[in-house]
């Protein structure tokens, strides 16, 4: 077996402290850099979307799906995070 192989599912298997630890790093600047991007263009939406809005009402409603957005770019996030923390964990428990 090589220091890290590939299982019939697909996803990789460490064989070293560093190994993992590098993949939940990785794992953790994926998450960052998605969430960035979705914010980013969540913000560009919103902007718009208030530079059309005709009304109170409108942007109001830009407001929360701006809003909403948000929430689901952090949920992504912590997904990511989540995930990668629980592979380095799984690490120790073996």
């Amino acid at each position: 077996m090589t220091d890290m192989e590939t299982t019939d599912s697909g996803t990789r298997k460490t064989q070293t402290h560093e190994e993992a630890r590098q993949l939940r790093d990785d794992a953790w600047e994926r998450s960052r850099r998605v969430y960035k991007d979705a914010k980013e263009q969540a913000d560009i939406v919103y902007e718009a979307a208030k530079k059309l809005a005709a009304d109170k009402e409108s942007r109001k409603r830009a407001e929360e799906a701006h809003e909403e957005a948000l929430v689901e770019a952090r949920k992504l996030r912590d997904a990511i995070t989540r995930t990668a923390e629980s592979v380095f964990s799984d690490f120790w428990r073996k």
